[in-house]
């Protein structure tokens, strides 16, 4: 008879037994995808409670006000109706700088995308543009202002408002910034911005000819400060002149004696005869 051989198996090691039944165990997936979820419904929780937060800041902001208004003012007046690709910003028309490095004229890669543009009331060049590389979230484009002023002086008062400041021999917008359908020619050194943290207003940088920087941020948040005081003032009078009308809709006493001096003033008092 033929002899029958069993071949002793050589056990398992220990730890692989452990770690391939734990991962087989569905009690384990069910764990795993439970605490998954409820770090990514904290995750979402918290980009939601900040976006609110920021949301409402930017909504008690005046100048974030300002800056949506304006926006969306330039994009209606935009010269190049080509130019209203949100994702694919670099389909729009490219602004490019002009700047002098070694007294020669350097035309630089693009730094921002048109978007729009028009005429303030205040005189100001308004441009509406995507900055390359501005991103938040890292997919959706920021846009911004570029505000270039247009006016060859401007008075600025100090804080004590007694003394004034006058700032001559400005340069004009026709100057700094030239329009074409393919590119879009800022004639200076860089943009900056100015204002509060978030506001997204830019200016351009200039140089003069005796070297020294052009600071073009004073004059244009001078402008930028007119145009908010008013749009301000102008609220607060509407809402005044609303909470005053309804205040004398729900006091009786007054609604009548209005009432009542309007039809008093209108009743006609005859008069005596003259003898």
């Amino acid at each position: 008879m033929a002899e029958v051989v069993q071949v002793a198996q050589q056990p398992a090691k220990e730890g692989t037994f452990h770690i391939l039944s734990f991962l087989k165990n569905p009690t384990f997936w069910y764990w795993a995808i439970a605490i998954t979820l409820i770090i990514c419904l904290i995750v979402l929780l918290i980009f939601l409670i900040r976006w609110a937060i920021s949301w409402f800041k930017a909504r008690n902001n005046i100048f974030n006000q300002l800056r949506r208004q304006r926006i969306k003012l330039a994009k209606i007046h935009s010269r190049y109706p080509s130019s209203n690709h949100f994702f694919k910003v670099e389909k729009n028309v490219p602004i490019r700088l002009i700047k002098k490095i070694n007294g020669k004229p350097i035309i630089t890669d693009p730094i921002a995308y048109y978007r729009g543009d028009y005429v303030s009331h205040e005189g100001n060049i308004i441009v509406s543009m995507n900055m390359k590389d501005n991103n938040k979230f890292f997919l959706f484009p920021i846009t911004s202002v570029l505000v270039i002023p247009n006016k060859e002086n401007i008075t600025i008062s100090k804080t004590n408002k007694k003394e004034l400041i006058k700032i001559d021999n400005l340069p004009l917008a026709k100057d700094i910034i030239q329009f074409n359908e393919k590119d879009i020619f800022l004639y200076a050194d860089s943009i900056s911005n100015i204002g509060a943290k978030g506001n997204d207003f830019y200016v351009p940088v200039l140089t003069a000819k005796d070297g020294k920087i052009i600071d073009l941020s004073m004059p244009v948040y001078q402008s930028l400060k007119e145009v908010v005081i008013g749009d301000y003032l102008f609220e607060q009078t509407d809402e005044f002149t609303k909470v005053a009308k309804k205040s004398m809709d729900l006091n009786p006493n007054l609604r009548y004696q209005v009432k009542s001096s309007d039809s008093s003033g209108a009743v006609e008092v005859p008069q005596q005869p003259q003898q």
